[in-house]
């Protein structure tokens, strides 16, 4: 089952230093990191995905939802919050291994102030699962990762 908080708070390394992005910017670079990470896990641990796994870049749904929950963390945490969170996650992800990722241990790094209930109201409220669901969907990774289940 896909977790919602590592999708929440999917946080990458960019290529460019981070003061010349904005927060923003590395936001969507982490998430994108964050999921190239999954989808490796994934097919590692469910080979019949090999091929059939969607581009870990944003689709339209997926930008959506995650500038979604971007602007809910900021109403609720603040800009400073939301960068130091930034920051931590783009430490934290680079010593996680693609494994660790898809079990979710990228959850360690919280944004002070939002509580689980918080973010999973955001998560949920920005449609981030359904648009994650739809993005594995594209390509028939959902389907097979169904009939794997069986």
């Amino acid at each position: 089952m896909i977790r919602t908080a590592p999708l929440a708070l999917a946080l990458a390394v960019s290529a460019l230093p981070a003061q010349a992005q904005s927060t923003f910017e590395r936001y969507e670079a982490v998430t994108v990191t964050m999921n190239a990470m999954t989808f490796e896990a994934m097919v590692a641990q469910t080979p019949a995905l090999e091929g059939h796994m969607p581009s870990a870049e944003l689709s339209d749904d997926l930008q959506a939802a995650y500038s979604c929950m971007f602007d809910g963390f900021v109403d609720l945490a603040g800009d400073a919050a939301v960068t130091q969170m930034v920051t931590e996650m783009e430490a934290h992800l680079a010593t996680l291994t693609p494994a660790e990722v898809l079990a979710g241990s990228a959850n360690v790094v919280r944004l002070e102030g939002v509580s689980d209930d918080q973010t999973t109201a955001i998560v949920m409220g920005c449609n981030t699962v359904e648009a994650f669901m739809a993005h594995l969907s594209s390509t028939g990774a959902l389907q097979i990762l169904m009939q794997a289940d069986q």
